[in-house]
């Protein structure tokens, strides 16, 4: 089963397994429905820390200015980039 998560521009496509990761996921959903604020790497670590596998997509709005489109796809490659280095450093443990 995929769920997904938007944050901004980013799409966070989750892979679930099990009926386990589905309830992992459901206590996520309420946290971000209660107002709970994340940022993408919030979204990141919890994947990663759960063991949930994921992929994500940048989406361009038309309903955000260029500069917010072009500033949110830095921080979107940032996030990436930052992910697969700590990713890297975990398997080197």
């Amino acid at each position: 089963m995929v769920e997904v998560i938007q944050y901004y521009n980013v799409r966070f496509y989750l892979l679930l397994k099990d009926e386990r990761e589905r309830r992992w996921f459901s206590f996520l959903e309420e946290r971000i429905m209660a107002g709970e604020r994340m940022v993408m790497k919030d979204i990141y670590g919890w994947c990663a820390s759960h063991g949930v596998r994921y992929w994500t997509r940048f989406c361009y709005r038309r309903d955000f200015p260029v500069t917010a489109n072009l500033w949110n796809f830095y921080s979107y490659l940032r996030g990436k980039i930052d992910m697969g280095r700590a990713g890297r450093e975990a398997a080197d443990v």
